[in-house]
């Protein structure tokens, strides 16, 4: 990474987090359009408000994630990243034990992570399909549904 101080992980995790590791790189490297690694993956996700973007689910929510994708397990991956994203995971994972009331290891906090991030490319994903974009108002703010080159005479 161009010559920053890098952090190295090696995780045992289990098939539903390697399944979840697969996914996130899926939908990055197509959103990207270029091939991504997991490294690259949760140095872009693993910023200073990653701990509030991931906090703005639901506790039970969470829970339930991690009941349902357990981090443990047979699966040996490994990880590196800049130091300066190792440094706002661990902050993550100190808020997000905080959050949830129960001990964390940095293993659980790369899991929410790249749960927000399918939850979130998700949710993008559905609101292009239901024709609202980020980037266009909707029909009814431009005009109600009418041609801007339209004239409209007002009646008084």
């Amino acid at each position: 990474m161009g010559g920053q101080a890098m952090r190295g992980y090696t995780l045992d995790v289990s098939e539903y987090l390697f399944r979840l590791t697969t996914e996130s790189l899926r939908i990055h490297s197509n959103q990207t359009r270029r091939y991504q690694s997991l490294g690259n993956l949760v140095n872009a996700r693993a910023t200073a408000g990653a701990a509030g973007a991931i906090e703005q689910h639901d506790v039970e929510t969470l829970r339930k994630h991690l009941e349902k994708v357990p981090t443990k397990g047979p699966i040996r991956i490994y990880l590196s990243i800049t130091k300066t994203s190792a440094e706002s995971l661990t902050e993550a994972k100190r808020r997000l034990e905080k959050h949830l009331g129960s001990a964390l290891t940095v293993g659980d906090a790369i899991s929410m992570l790249l749960f927000d991030y399918v939850v979130e490319q998700g949710t993008a994903k559905l609101l292009s399909k239901i024709g609202i974009d980020e980037q266009k108002p909707p029909k009814s703010a431009r005009g109600h549904g009418r041609d801007e080159a339209e004239k409209v005479v007002r009646i008084r």
